[in-house]
């Protein structure tokens, strides 16, 4: 049996790397030109040389989208489909897709209340027999009440406590002490749940705020929260 050095192509090796380069050269020449190219730097080299050198003739060629079908006859190949009608992974793809963004979507929609009404800001003006008037406002957005005292102050030795009265006869909830000109107060959904026609009530009490959580000193102002 005829090793590959003993097989002369036809122009030569060099002439059998442009034909390899090609793809012209006839099947039972391939695997002998191979067989020597593995071993053989320099044909290595012509080949590549070749290659590029013939594509080259392409340079010139402008780039152009393949039209459509050519990729429905590569799927009838690849996948056995019959050319015009997709194949089921492409299908099926698209609904897949879009039943995972439909359903984030969802989510999101529903953890971020999105589908809830915006709640409306509320305020209400503190007002009392004395000098003392704070203005109190409260935006559910970002579930803050900020009280500006625009009038007044706690007497000496004392210290204004706000309170929140949900309801008729209800206990009053301590909310804050009202140490400075403005006083900003996170509320948790528990008492925001009950602020829209609530009563707000500030009172005098000792420096530490009234002991047993229940109001012990004069009232000192009140206002009732309602919608801006």
């Amino acid at each position: 049996m005829s090793t590959p050095k003993h097989i002369e192509l036809p122009g030569g090796w060099e002439a059998g790397a442009a034909e390899y380069a090609l793809g012209l050269m006839p099947q039972e020449e391939i695997d002998a030109f191979q067989a020597r190219m593995m071993g053989d730097t320099d044909l290595q080299q012509d080949v590549a040389a070749w290659t590029e050198y013939f594509a080259t003739f392409t340079d010139p060629i402008p780039k152009t989208a393949p039209p459509p079908q050519i990729l429905r006859r590569i799927e009838a190949q690849v996948f056995g489909v019959t050319e015009g009608k997709p194949p089921i992974w492409r299908q099926v793809v698209p609904y897949l897709i879009g039943g995972v963004v439909g359903v984030f979507i969802a989510w999101m929609v529903f953890a971020s209340n999105l589908l809830q009404p915006a709640r409306p800001v509320l305020q209400a003006e503190l007002t009392g027999a004395g000098v003392l008037a704070l203005q109190a406002r409260f935006e559910p957005a970002t579930g803050v009440l900020t009280v500006d005292r625009q009038a007044g102050q706690a007497g000496e030795g004392r210290v204004l406590e706000l309170w929140l009265i949900p309801g008729e006869n209800a206990t009053p909830v301590s909310l804050a002490l009202l140490r400075g000109a403005e006083t900003l107060v996170a509320l948790p959904p528990a008492v925001t749940d009950r602020l829209d026609g609530a009563r707000l009530m500030v009172s005098d009490e000792p420096l530490g705020g009234a002991p047993g959580g229940v109001p012990t000193g004069d009232t000192r102002a009140e206002g009732v929260l309602t919608e801006k």
